[in-house]
């Protein structure tokens, strides 16, 4: 008898990585003028910005997007709607209050956590629905 197992779908982990890097071109696009001034900041501020910064975010989002695949197959999420509620949850849990926390003791606006939570949201909810709905399997005896 073949038991179906579910394993992590290298293609589209990666796929889901390159458009991560779309979601947060948009979602900062749009956002920019509240979150520079949330921040105080002006665009002159950011034009120094580190290669470092850059190499963070890529590297933050392809360990996400593979803890996600990890924890799809242990707990067999195998469909889109699945994904996305596991993404939306482990999001509030592990990112929006933790953030929130972190701002408002930093004395940051809640509006910051908002905007920099809701990018990682839309990012969460792209590879939730993709690795939910892009699965692989593998035969096991």
């Amino acid at each position: 008898m073949n038991i179906k197992k579910l394993r992590i779908n290298h293609i589209a982990v990666w796929v889901v990585i390159l458009l991560q890097q779309g979601v947060d071109l948009v979602w900062y696009g749009l956002l920019r003028n509240k979150w520079m001034q949330l921040l105080a900041k002006q665009a002159i501020d950011f034009e120094a910005t580190s290669v470092f910064a850059y190499v963070v975010s890529i590297a933050g989002e392809i360990a996400a997007c593979y803890v996600t695949a990890w924890v799809f197959t242990k707990l067999n999420i195998d469909n889109l709607r699945d994904g996305v509620l596991l993404a939306a949850l482990l999001w509030v849990g592990y990112t929006f209050f933790p953030l929130a926390q972190t701002d408002l003791f930093s004395l940051r606006p809640i509006e910051l956590s908002l905007i920099n939570g809701g990018g990682v949201l839309a990012d969460a909810l792209v590879c939730g629905a993709m690795l939910g709905a892009w699965r692989k399997y593998e035969d096991a005896q």
